[in-house]
């Protein structure tokens, strides 16, 4: 199970392990954004210190309707004991894990100021 907690201005957080092509390792506080359909957001400073490599560039739309073209990098993040393969999405601010990495996973968030939040999988 990985577990987090409600920070107090209401962002989910969990600690993720991401893991770059020269196993390069870093650590990093995740906000859970239920309405980011990919796996995981990296500022450019994050993916260049992993040297994650280039795959593609994606369109998104924002939470205020505007579009924009983003570049995704190939990375592993350690889930659940497994290292994972996935992309990243080059954005600015905090890094966000997206509810593409949690299909077929629980999440159970206390939505209170230090609440609990729970991820596990759903055959658990």
């Amino acid at each position: 199970m990985i577990v987090g907690s409600v920070g107090p201005g209401g962002d989910a957080v969990v600690r993720v392990r991401v893991r770059g092509p020269r196993s390069t390792t870093v650590e990093f506080q995740t906000v859970v954004d239920t309405g980011f359909n990919d796996w995981l957001t990296l500022s450019r400073t994050d993916i260049e210190a992993l040297a994650l490599p280039f795959r593609e560039e994606g369109r998104y739309t924002l939470a205020d309707g505007s579009e924009t073209v983003s570049r995704l990098f190939a990375a592993e993040v350690e889930w659940f004991g497994r290292w994972r393969r996935i992309l990243v999405v080059e954005m600015d601010g905090g890094p966000l894990l997206g509810m593409g990495i949690l299909h077929g996973f629980f999440l159970g968030v206390e939505v209170i100021d230090g609440g609990r939040i729970e991820i596990r999988p759903l055959n658990a």
